[in-house]
């Protein structure tokens, strides 16, 4: 008689145990990936993974960098409770709202109710929380890497969730996304700087915090009347009735602008070019009208010219023209008015010493004026 057969048995499958917390409460397979698996990142959620032994996900996910709090014997297991995340909700409606404006409404709009738009937006409030941890990291230097982690991790997240999404973004919550344009150019003011960033512009290109934020122009454009008739009425009433304060202010007698528009008459021939230069300068003539004005500066009075400056200009730049990096150079005078904010603190200086370093020995001189009246020398 043959031999029977030998049964194939049934294949086995290998489950994993080691997915993060999330997907296994969705009962979804997880790749596993560190430190955000595929299914967190395509729903921008947080990922946390258990330790082996047991320990909480906070400590598995943030590992060397956890808070000092972390590893405390006496407290209380946080369970599923993002306890970091909400000391940073909390350290911005106490303190980092108050950093942004000294106008009494506007710090209440951004104590109140932008948090309560972010409740709606998940990216505009992961954009409060990365704020809040570059203010923590800038007070508390003992954590500071800590904290920045936090801050990259949260601003990393809600970027890229939104640049994907932009259309339909703004289709359904135009006041989150406006908001989230607003908070990432903090954001990108804000992080640890290095010794050759020009802030506009990165890797060649123009910053994509500052095509954000020139599209908050558009926004407002866009949603007009579901903008100023939502929560974010008080933030653009108070921002339409400086523009217009500005725009009623004189832009004659500014001899330091007279000079440099002189200058750049004489070098540049090409009238297309020329125009574009001049173009540049009459718009932060509006600002240096409130030169005189002593009062407290809102960043609308300030950037108001990355808003309306033209993007040939700013090509311009960024190809690092002299007259371009000149005109810059005047910029930076203006940005010192804002320099009270924890996250403008020392750009001034840093940005004319860039531009400095980028011109040639002629040019050098024309940037007189802006470094007289920031004290700096090279």
């Amino acid at each position: 008689m043959a031999s029977a057969l030998p049964m194939r048995g049934r294949r086995t499958h290998r489950k994993s145990r080691h997915g993060c917390q999330q997907c296994k409460a969705r009962k979804i397979k997880c790749d596993e990936a560190k430190p955000t698996c595929k299914n967190c990142s395509k729903h921008a959620v947080d990922c946390t993974y258990s330790l082996p032994g047991g320990g909480s996900p906070a400590q598995s996910q943030r590992g060397e960098n956890a808070s000092p709090r972390a590893s405390n014997p006496n407290s209380c297991p946080s369970s599923d409770l993002a306890v970091h995340d909400l000391e940073l909700l909390h350290h911005f409606s106490t303190s980092t709202a108050y950093t942004f404006s000294r106008h009494p409404a506007l710090q209440i709009f951004w104590r109140i109710d932008a948090p309560q738009i972010g409740f709606g937006a998940h990216y505009t409030l992961r954009a409060m929380l990365a704020i809040s941890a570059l203010h923590m990291a800038y007070l508390r230097p003992a954590q500071r890497q800590f904290y920045v982690t936090q801050a990259e991790h949260h601003h990393n997240v809600a970027l890229e969730f939104v640049t994907s999404n932009m259309t339909q973004l703004m289709n359904e919550n135009s006041s989150a996304v406006f908001l989230f344009s607003v908070l990432t150019s903090f954001f990108s003011c804000a992080k640890p700087r290095k010794l050759d960033d020009l802030l506009l512009f990165q890797q060649g290109r123009i910053s994509e915090w500052l095509v954000l934020f020139r599209g908050t122009g558009a926004i407002v454009k866009y949603a007009q009347e579901e903008l100023r008739s939502g929560p974010l009425a008080t933030l653009l009433s108070i921002r339409q009735r400086r523009s217009d304060y500005r725009n009623t202010l004189s832009t004659q007698g500014q001899p330091f602008m007279n000079d440099l528009e002189e200058l750049v008459r004489e070098e540049v021939k090409g009238q297309q070019e020329l125009q574009i230069y001049l173009g540049a300068i009459q718009e932060m003539r509006v600002s240096f009208a409130q030169w005189s004005d002593t009062g407290d500066w809102e960043t609308g009075d300030v950037f108001a010219w990355l808003l309306q400056v033209s993007e040939e200009f700013l090509t311009l730049l960024r190809e690092q023209r002299y007259v371009a990096l000149v005109i810059f150079g005047y910029f930076c005078p203006l940005l010192r008015r804002l320099e009270w904010m924890w996250w403008l603190e020392g750009w001034s200086v840093h940005l004319l010493s860039r531009i400095h370093g980028l011109l040639d020995q002629e040019h050098r001189t024309w940037i007189q004026w802006p470094m007289e009246q920031l004290g700096w020398r090279p």
